[in-house]
């Protein structure tokens, strides 16, 4: 698994949350790519810039936190799901 991460740090992340991405890092388990950002998203590769080189990984799923407001509305209409869950594992 891996995150695609803008900024240089998880500067407004809970603390808690910051442990966790740390740990699952350090064990193996996550891959972040800080100070990145998505070029191409097709069906089965994710072409992400970082740094002075581009890293091409298998996309089996995406999710965009892009931050805002949720164009809900618009991505059901053209077909795809959006889940909210709240608390929720």
């Amino acid at each position: 698994m891996t995150i695609s991460y803008r900024s240089e740090a998880f500067s407004r992340a809970k603390e808690k949350n910051r442990i966790k991405v740390d740990t699952a890092q350090k064990e193996g388990r996550l891959n972040v790519l800080m100070s990145s950002n998505v070029k191409q998203i097709t069906d089965y590769k994710v072409v992400i810039e970082a740094g002075d080189k581009e890293v091409s990984i298998d996309n089996d799923a995406v999710i965009v936190c892009a931050g805002g407001i949720l164009p809900t509305p618009f991505l059901k209409s053209i077909g795809i799901e959006v889940e909210t869950k709240f608390g929720t594992a």
